[in-house]
């Protein structure tokens, strides 16, 4: 492996950094932040507004992360009802006898 090939992940790894505004923990795991620039309807600015300077990008970030978290449920769920669709139905005894046969088993 040449040098070249051994600076490529350095570049990259330094050049993440570089993009890395800060880094802070939570659950112990390391969160780095990254600054971006949004347009925002004057509507919502007239809320955001009222937040504190120092706590809004915490406030964006909450909405933003419980409004993907929705989105996911949303897509989980109609996943699940296109499965549903095309899946035999079986019924309640059939899946209590699945179990009892798996707990006998011993699975």
């Amino acid at each position: 492996m040449g040098i070249a090939q051994l600076a490529m992940p350095t570049v990259a790894i330094i050049s993440a950094m570089c993009n890395t505004i800060h880094t802070h923990f939570s659950e112990r795991i390391a969160i780095m932040s990254k600054r971006i620039n949004i347009m925002i309807d004057e509507d919502t600015w007239g809320f955001l507004a009222r937040v504190p300077a120092g706590e809004r990008s915490r406030a964006i970030n909450d909405a933003l992360r419980a409004w993907v978290t929705r989105k996911r449920r949303k897509d989980a769920v109609s996943e699940m009802d296109s499965l549903r669709a095309s899946v035999p139905k079986v019924s309640s005894e059939e899946v209590a006898r699945w179990i009892r046969e798996d707990r006998e088993q011993k699975h």
